[in-house]
């Protein structure tokens, strides 16, 4: 059925339907850089990480030394691409050559240990090479001693200065073979498959909206007993009670016998597989599984108890619960609020953008909470899946007339039915360019664009019900 120009504002304020399936508390105060005028979302969007590192300790195979597996994850933005011909469609490529080079210096300041990773990567599209979501990642493993290391890291294009150099906190590589338990790097999962397990890859921290598991790697001559932990929350700068609170205990689920395979890469993510032959004399693997729904992002401490024979070994654990894929929409409450236009009417935009900037993050969390697919849960999957359709329409469909694509047709649609199944771009002579988007799904419809004054501005000229 083909509907009416007539009836297509009508339709553009529809209400989103159920086949949105989409999180969390908003921060009552977002960090947000001091300035006069807020900062645009291309500003809030240059904030986030760049890249990410961590260094985990386990027992190695060699008598008297330890692993070190510095796993690292690198944003396409950081990369250097260069124009690299057209594939078979003709479309540019472009690729980037990243070197890390890692070196571990031992406390006197002597550099005991050394690694490098290379890789080529190659992507379709300039727009590709800026992206902050497209992650390319790597490991380097080191044998060492025990002791206290630092590790310094520097990333290279093939140019004579590296593109940049930091050097890790002291780091403690224990002594995994002597006659008393040791203790690892606990390794933050994203999930598990088995025996394969993907890291959560975020600097040691785990992933706020996922589950709050670890792998621990152990050490003992004996067979072990027993893996405690307790759980910690840090108090952040504006608690008034600045205690350190216990949030959750239990026991940890002892695996047997296990090392981990070296690291594997794959599209931006690190997975490592729990070996069960070949495992180095006395390694021991855990898992920690601590129940997360009701945890806010936050920092916290895990405390390991690991007990064998008469002996044990303690070990605290600093990390960040983080939202680490966080719509940068969210971070200014206001325009959060100006952006439910596809879904709320403006009487109710005007009463939330009522009262200063905290009582706006108030009465915008409150909106999304009384949407809550899961309650229960400190993640709202409907709120998070909203707003990262927010930040896909104003990056993406932004023109010269409007600078913010959330206020564009295509804007509406794609906030409204998230991403089509099909995009049919249509140049016919002397006829506007049109985008036709068909959805094949439960939206089932058919969108069509037109750009009638040829300046990037499509506007919605009819929709059709598939």
């Amino acid at each position: 059925m083909k509907h009416s120009s007539s009836k297509i504002q009508q339709m553009m304020k529809w209400c989103i339907a159920a086949s949105m399936a989409f999180v969390l508390a908003i921060p009552a105060t977002a960090q947000v850089p001091a300035s006069r005028q807020p900062p645009t979302l291309e500003q809030l969007a240059a904030m986030g990480d760049d890249y990410f590192l961590e260094v985990t300790a386990l027992p190695g195979a060699e008598a008297g030394r330890g692993r070190a597996i510095i796993s690292f994850r690198l944003s396409y933005d950081l990369l250097n691409f260069r124009k690299a011909g057209r594939d078979a469609d003709g479309a540019e490529l472009y690729s980037a050559t990243p070197t890390l080079y890692a070196e571990a210096i031992g406390s006197d300041g002597v550099v005991v240990g050394s690694g490098q990773w290379s890789d080529t990567v190659k992507v379709v599209g300039y727009a590709g090479t800026n992206s902050r979501s497209i992650f390319v990642c790597g490991a380097v493993e080191l044998q060492l001693r025990p002791g206290t290391y630092t590790f310094s890291y520097s990333l290279s294009d093939g140019s004579i200065q590296p593109m940049f150099r930091q050097t890790t906190p002291p780091r403690t590589m224990d002594d995994f073979r002597s006659n008393s338990p040791a203790i690892g790097t606990p390794l933050f999962l994203r999930e598990t498959s088995g025996d394969t397990m993907t890291a959560a890859g975020i600097d040691g921290n785990a992933m706020f909206g996922g589950p709050l598991v670890a792998y621990v790697p152990l050490a003992s001559r004996g067979a072990p007993g027993r893996l405690g932990w307790q759980l910690l929350k840090v108090p952040s700068a504006g608690d008034e009670d600045q205690t350190t609170t216990p949030v959750a205990e239990g026991n940890g689920e002892l695996l047997g016998p296990m090392t981990l395979s070296q690291a594997h890469c794959n599209q931006g993510t690190i997975s490592v597989v729990g070996l069960r032959e070949g495992v180095p004399p006395g390694a021991y693997g855990a898992v920690v599984n601590i129940a997360s729904a009701e945890l806010p992002p936050a920092e916290y401490l895990l405390v390991l108890t690991f007990h064998s024979g008469g002996s044990s070994a303690t070990d605290t654990v600093p990390f960040a619960l983080r939202w680490i894929d966080m719509p940068v929409s969210l971070l200014r409450p206001e325009y959060a609020i100006r952006a439910l236009y596809p879904i709320a009417s403006e009487d109710t935009i005007d009463e939330l953008l009522s009262g200063s900037k905290e009582e706006r993050a108030q009465a915008l969390n409150k909106f999304w909470q009384q949407r809550d697919p899961t309650p229960t849960t400190r993640y709202n999957e409907r709120m998070a899946e909203y707003y990262r359709r927010v930040d896909y329409a104003y990056f993406n469909f932004k023109n010269l007339e409007q600078r913010d694509g959330v206020q564009s047709d295509r804007g509406k649609i794609y906030i409204l039915y998230g991403q089509p199944t099909t995009v049919d771009w249509q140049m016919q002579p002397g006829a506007s360019p049109r985008e036709v988007w068909t959805y094949r799904n439960a939206v089932h419809r058919q969108f069509i664009f037109a750009d009638g004054g040829a300046t990037g501005a499509y506007r919605l000229v009819e929709y059709h019900d598939l």
